[in-house]
């Protein structure tokens, strides 16, 4: 399972293998709130669509590793996102570093 998180771009996310569930979070000032989820097989897919639809969770549910394909308008590797709390919402700054070739330095 995956922390609760942000892209920070617009993108479109499909599932290749495996099950997933996925879940949708609207940050607040009161904490954090689940606002959809949804079990997802191959061939489904869902966009990322900020600042709305791009807080989300997901969870592998099938006993094979899931592998879901994502086509995002940034270099999420390198780019400063967010973490959730998931009970006080609170955000955490992170760079996830999958990439497979450095990151520029900061300007």
């Amino acid at each position: 399972m995956t922390p609760i998180h942000d892209h920070l771009a617009w993108g479109l996310v499909g599932l290749y293998r495996g099950a997933q569930d996925e879940e949708f979070y609207r940050p607040g000032d009161q904490g954090i709130e689940c606002t959809r989820r949804r079990p997802l097989q191959p061939g489904d897919h869902y966009a990322l669509l900020p600042p709305r639809d791009d807080v989300h969770r997901v969870r592998t549910t099938s006993e094979q590793t899931s592998v879901s394909i994502h086509l995002l308008a940034n270099d999420t590797g390198c780019t400063s996102r967010h973490t959730f709390d998931e009970r006080t919402g609170a955000p955490a700054p992170f760079v996830s570093g999958y990439v497979n070739a450095e990151c520029p330095l900061p300007a």
